[in-house]
C-alpha cells in the first residue's frame, strides 16, 4: 500500500472520541498504530499512486481505516491518515467528554489541533474523505483538517465516506460543505454502520462505481508497453497477504484480516491449527486458549468489539472472536477481524470445530 507522508504541525491538541453506541468508532474506541512513514519521499507532498485520487481518513478504531484501505486498494492511489496532535486518553468516559468538548469548541470557531498537513492537492482529481461519526457530526480531527486546508481544496471534488453505530451521515455532509465552501462536495456518499460493515467490500465497490472512480493499475515502460503497477504486483503486497488467515468451518472457508502487531503475528506463526471454539456468554463470543499464551508484549490494549473482531482477553489470555457487539474494555487486545459476512458462520449456539490456516 502506498502511504503518504505527513507533516507534523505544532498546533493545539486534537482528538477524537466518541459517541453514540459502544460498538464502533462513534464510541471512541482506541486506535491501532499508524503505518510507519516510508523513507525517500517528500513529506510535504502526497506522492505516487495513480495520481488521480487521494484517500484521506481519520480513525479511532481501525473501522474507518479498514474502509479507507479497501478504497485505496481498489483505486491503487495515495492514502493519508489525519492524526490528532495529542494522543487520546484510553479511559472511555474521558474520551467521550473530550469529544463533546471539542465539538462544542468547533461550534465556537475553535478547532482542536492536528499534526497532519498537505502542501497542495494539485495532482488529485478527487479527494475521498473518511471519518467516524461522533455525536452525529464529522469526527473532530477531520473537521480541523478540512478547515485548515479549505483554500487548498477549492475546486476539488470531495467524496465522503463514514462509519457509525447507527447515526446518519447528513449532518457531516453539511459540515463538509460549510468547511469547504469552494470545493465540490459530492452528494454520492458511503455510510457503513455496525449493521452493514460486514458488507464493506461490496458497498465500497458499488460506491466507487457510482462515483465513476476506476483503478488505474497499468503503467507504461520505456518501450511503451503496459506493465502491472507496483501495488498490483503480488510480490509487492507481502504485508497485506501475510496478515491474512483462513478460517475453515465444515466445507466453507472464510478470510480474516489480522492486525500488524506481535500477538497477531504470533498466532499466524502457529498455523495451521485445528481447534474447538467454545461458546461463551450465550454466543456473545467464541473462545479458545492458545498454549502457550500469545505474545502480547508491547501490544496496546483497548477495544469496543463489533461482530467479527478477533481479540485477546488479557486477564485470561484466551482468544475471543466476538459474535455480538460489546462495550469497550481496556483488557481486550484486537488482533484481527473476520472479513465480509464470515462471522455469520459462528453466530450459532454451541461449540464449533474450526481450522485456522495461512
Amino acid at each position: 500500500m502506498k502511504k503518504l507522508l505527513i507533516i507534523p504541525l505544532m498546533l493545539l491538541a486534537m482528538a477524537l472520541s466518541a459517541c453514540g453506541s459502544s460498538n464502533n468508532e462513534e464510541a471512541g474506541v482506541p486506535e491501532t498504530p499508524e503505518t510507519p512513514e516510508q523513507p525517500g519521499t517528500d513529506p510535504s507532498n502526497p506522492s505516487t499512486g495513480n495520481e488521480h485520487y487521494l484517500v484521506l481518513y481519520c480513525s479511532r478504531t481501525n473501522t474507518t481505516e479498514r474502509v479507507a484501505n479497501a478504497i485505496q486498494y481498489s483505486l491503487d492511489c495515495d492514502i493519508l491518515e489525519v492524526e490528532p496532535q495529542t494522543a487520546y486518553d484510553e479511559d472511555y468516559n474521558s474520551m467521550l467528554n473530550r469529544a463533546q468538548s471539542e465539538l462544542a469548541a468547533i461550534r465556537q470557531g475553535n478547532y482542536p489541533a492536528i499534526k497532519t498537513s498537505v502542501d497542495n492537492f494539485d495532482k488529485y482529481d478527487m479527494i475521498l474523505v473518511g471519518y467516524p461519526i461522533w455525536y452525529g457530526s464529522m469526527a473532530t480531527p477531520m473537521q480541523t483538517f478540512l478547515h485548515n486546508h479549505a483554500s487548498k481544496l477549492s475546486g476539488k471534488r470531495i467524496a465522503l465516506f463514514a462509519t457509525s453505530g447507527s447515526s446518519g451521515i447528513s449532518t457531516s455532509v453539511s459540515e463538509a460543505k460549510s468547511l469547504c465552501a469552494d470545493a465540490n462536495v459530492l452528494n454520492e456518499t458511503l455510510l457503513l454502520t455496525s449493521s452493514s460493515i460486514s458488507d464493506m467490500n461490496n458497498r465500497v465497490a458499488s460506491w466507487l462505481n457510482n462515483l465513476g472512480a476506476k483503478r488505474e493499475n497499468r503503467e507504461s515502460n520505456e518501450l511503451g508497453e503496459t506493465t502491472p503497477s507496483e501495488s498490483t504486483n503480488p510480490d509487492n503486497n507481502n504485508n497485506q497477504t501475510s496478515l491474512t488467515m483462513k478460517i475453515t468451518i465444515g466445507n466453507k472457508t472464510y478470510m480474516a484480516t489480522m492486525e500488524d502487531n506481535a500477538a497477531a503475528k504470533d498466532l499466524l506463526s502457529r498455523l495451521p491449527l485445528d481447534i474447538t471454539l467454545e461458546d461463551f456468554n450465550n454466543t456473545t463470543e467464541k473462545i479458545f486458549y492458545p498454549d502457550p499464551a500469545l505474545n502480547t508484549e508491547g501490544v496496546k490494549g483497548g477495544c469496543a468489539p463489533v461482530p467479527g473482531d478477533i481479540t485477546i482477553y488479557a486477564p485470561w489470555k484466551n482468544v475471543a472472536i466476538f459474535c455480538k457487539s460489546w462495550s469497550h474494555s481496556n483488557d481486550l487486545i484486537k488482533i484481527g477481524h473476520i472479513d465480509d459476512n464470515g462471522i455469520e458462520a459462528l453466530q450459532v449456539a454451541g461449540d464449533i470445530k474450526v481450522k485456522l490456516e495461512k
